[in-house]
């Protein structure tokens, strides 16, 4: 009687244990079932932030469910991105993320206060590539690297920045420290801010990106200096503004912006976001947008994006 009971019993279990699992499967084939939110960790009007919103607008038509665009501001994002750990794998909010937070906070001062790391998070799609400029108070007449050393000798020059921990910080300490002159970063929550700044003379200077400095270089109030790239960009806007590469010095990157989910989040999960935001990149009106912003299409998947963290991370160790 008692061995007909106990194996009564595990047969129960093996049931349940069974329905668990296909509720499972079940839960992951019919994600989402539900609005996904997809949250920027940095300032609103913000490039980041804008692409965020823009891209929403297509989740219903590509996901089925709402993409719900919010944002979350601390120190230049580790505050969401250590906020977002309380999420469980296959959840409903993703985030984005940049190289900043994985490749550049972890390997300068202050590096022990970080309570996540890249292994944390699962990248699922680069969403764009763009590049940051260095522009100059327009009355300063600095409008490239040679008139900036002479400007900057005997001077502690002030560089706006978006935080002081991002990856607009590292490109100044590290241009500072190549070509010889003494800064001050001020940190502002987010890089409009920082511009606005740079044009009303509190600072010197600013790095952003060429779509946020485009109306101020446009009226002539600040003026481009460098752009940290490889090679230099000509534009209507951006006129022969020589990389930080062509002057023979090696801290640059590119930005990249990508979404994260928690790790362990399901590979079928994972595939189905990545398929609708290519077909969000994809659209003419997506397209247009981003030309429209100065910034490239880039889907890069997870293995290149962990190759470009890997590499801006060697380059800050190199140039801190």
């Amino acid at each position: 009687m008692k061995k007909a009971v106990l194996v009564l019993l595990l047969a129960l279990c093996l049931l349940g244990t069974l329905g668990a699992a296909g509720t499972a499967e079940s839960s992951v084939d019919t994600w989402p079932s539900e609005a996904v939110t997809v949250i920027c960790p940095w300032a609103v009007g913000g490039v980041a932030d804008i692409v965020n919103r823009k891209a929403a607008t297509f989740g219903t038509e590509v996901l089925g469910q709402p993409i719900l665009a919010t944002n979350e501001l601390g120190a230049g994002g580790n505050v969401a991105l250590t906020n977002y750990l309380k999420n469980k794998s296959n959840s409903y909010n993703l985030i984005f993320g940049a190289e900043g937070a994985f490749s550049i906070a972890p390997n300068v001062d202050g590096s022990d206060a970080i309570q996540f790391t890249y292994d944390d998070f699962v990248p699922i799609i680069n969403l764009y590539s763009a590049i940051f400029v260095m522009t100059a108070d327009a009355k300063l007449n600095v409008t490239d690297l040679p008139s900036l050393k002479t400007y900057a000798q005997g001077k502690k020059i002030k560089i706006a920045v978006n935080g002081v921990a991002g990856s607009e910080a590292f490109l100044a300490k590290a241009l500072a420290k190549e070509l010889g002159f003494d800064l001050e970063l001020v940190s502002y929550n987010g890089a409009n801010l920082a511009l606005d700044a740079a044009a009303k003379g509190e600072t010197a200077f600013a790095i952003s990106h060429q779509s946020q400095a485009k109306g101020s270089v446009e009226a002539g109030i600040l003026k481009p200096v460098v752009v940290f790239d490889e090679k230099g960009v000509n534009n209507d806007v951006f006129k022969n503004v020589k990389g930080v590469g062509e002057y023979g010095y090696t801290a640059y990157f590119r930005n990249r912006c990508f979404i994260l989910a928690r790790k362990g989040t399901d590979q079928k999960i994972i595939d189905k976001v990545r398929n609708a935001y290519m077909t969000i990149l994809e659209k003419p009106e997506m397209v247009a947008f981003y030309k429209s912003m100065m910034i490239e299409v880039d889907p890069m998947d997870k293995a290149s994006i962990d190759q470009h963290i890997a590499s801006v991370a060697e380059i800050v160790k190199a140039n801190r």
